[in-house]
């Protein structure tokens, strides 16, 4: 019985995965249903797989550099979000309500 549920089981991944998993954007359902035949089916399927995981072109050094210092706020700049000491207070008050109940 206990074979039965694991081999149900592993249909099942396999199905989804066949089914939902999209690989370079598409699914292998969908990748199967456009190919003429098999053998173009795996030939297409292998090369849009190893496209896929290539690693992607590295990035130059200057353009890391700009990246970084473009996030990077300044520490003299102002928080964007102001608060005034009214604002405080409410919150206050309507901490120690919900805390009172």
């Amino acid at each position: 019985m206990r074979t039965i549920l694991k081999l149900a089981l592993a249909a099942g991944v396999l199905w989804a995965t066949w089914s939902f998993v999209p690989v370079g954007g598409r699914t292998l359902e969908t990748r199967w249903r456009a190919a003429p035949d098999a053998g173009t089916f795996a030939a297409r399927s292998w090369t849009e797989l190893r496209a896929w995981l290539a690693a992607p072109p590295a990035a130059a050094p200057d353009a890391r550099r700009r990246a970084g210092a473009d996030r990077q706020a300044p520490r003299d700049r102002r928080p964007a979000e102001g608060h005034t000491d009214a604002d405080r207070r409410a919150v206050d008050r309507l901490l120690a309500d919900r805390l009172q109940d």
